[in-house]
């Protein structure tokens, strides 16, 4: 049976800003410094003035893909959804981790599908729900959402499996054969009393064993929203809500709260090396936007007959308006050593 169909283009067509360059250049600002370092405290303070290029010269992303793996071949091989991850060899060939038919696929560069490990089920080389993936040299780790890791061998082949914690969320390599993890920190018991609530997140740093070799540094993790109603308490994800994003490059490790247009560059001992900022970059909500987004969540697309739970309203209904929205949704760093910022659009 054919799975659902998304189309996904490598590399991915998404709104991406430049952390270097994400003013626009009037008559105002032409005369600023381009970029501004200072110390604080030892640690290393880069803000962007404004960009690098004026209006009639921007970077872009070339909007014809190099290669698109639902048109470079036919059948399931080449059918995707929910993908979690792309990653890109040194051979120039891909691999994906499908999590509708919880499959790592791998592509040639011209996009032939050359094989795939995996399968619904809880065994050796089978997945619960595919969370990412991730390469050393030509090995690739596949985290499922219980924590367990999937070894793969350059043909698709089973090496072996181990265990990092449950509540890892997403791994990233550190290009010396360790990874860095995203593990989410419990609150223990939270007082349901209608506020925000944000618990940290651990960055955590294993080895290919999964054994821990060191905890980096905990920062805010994602906000979540209580609720108490007279019949009827839980939590729900806020409107607009501010999240943690993480990135690598080699040994450095990039963190964002999203809560300012800034980035914070940790070394694998959990020191600050530097801080990067655009400072002045607007978050300002208006109330229509906040409307919209209100409205989004409530017009869920359900299917034909199925209408949208009374509590479920009740509780949309009642999440808070922020004043603000999230500065990013995601890090990407490029081979070059640039930081592109994925732009939050909410439910737009």
């Amino acid at each position: 049976m054919a799975m659902p169909c998304h189309r996904m283009r490598i590399p991915w067509r998404v709104a991406t800003l430049l952390l270097c360059g994400m003013l626009s250049c009037t008559g105002e600002d032409a005369g600023l410094p381009l970029v501004v370092q200072r110390d604080s405290a030892g640690v290393k303070i880069i803000e962007a003035l404004r960009p690098l290029w004026d209006d009639s010269s921007p970077w872009s992303i070339d909007p014809d893909p190099i290669v698109d793996l639902t048109l470079s071949g036919s059948g399931p091989a080449h059918e995707f959804f929910r993908v979690r991850g792309v990653k890109q060899r040194a051979d120039g060939s891909l691999v994906l981790a499908d999590r509708a038919s919880r499959q790592i696929r791998h592509y040639s560069r011209e996009g032939e599908f050359l094989g795939a490990l995996g399968g619904p089920g809880q065994g050796p080389g089978e997945f619960r729900s595919l969370e990412r993936v991730e390469t050393v040299a030509d090995t690739v780790f596949a985290l499922d959402s219980d924590g367990r890791v999937t070894v793969v061998g350059p043909e698709m082949t089973l090496i072996r499996t181990f265990d990092l914690p449950h509540h890892i969320i997403e791994f990233h390599s550190l290009g010396d054969g360790t990874f860095l993890a995203e593990y989410f920190m419990d609150p223990g018991p939270v007082e349901i009393v209608n506020r925000m609530v944000r618990p940290p997140v651990a960055l955590v740093r294993f080895d290919r064993e999964g054994i821990e070799i060191d905890s980096i540094a905990e920062r805010p993790g994602r906000e979540y929203y209580t609720f108490a109603f007279e019949d009827y308490s839980g939590s729900a994800p806020p409107l607009f809500g501010r999240h943690w994003v993480a990135a690598t490059l080699g040994p450095r490790v990039f963190y964002g709260s999203s809560d300012l247009m800034q980035v914070e560059e940790l070394d694998l001992a959990g020191n600050t090396a530097r801080i990067l900022r655009v400072p002045g970059h607007g978050l300002d909500l208006t109330d229509a936007e906040v409307a919209a987004e209100r409205q989004g969540y409530l017009n869920f697309d359900l299917p034909p007959g199925v209408s949208l739970h009374p509590l479920i309203r009740r509780r949309i209904e009642a999440l808070p308006s922020p004043v603000t929205r999230p500065a990013y949704a995601r890090i990407l760093m490029d081979p070059a050593g640039a930081m592109w910022l994925e732009r939050y659009r909410g439910l737009e």
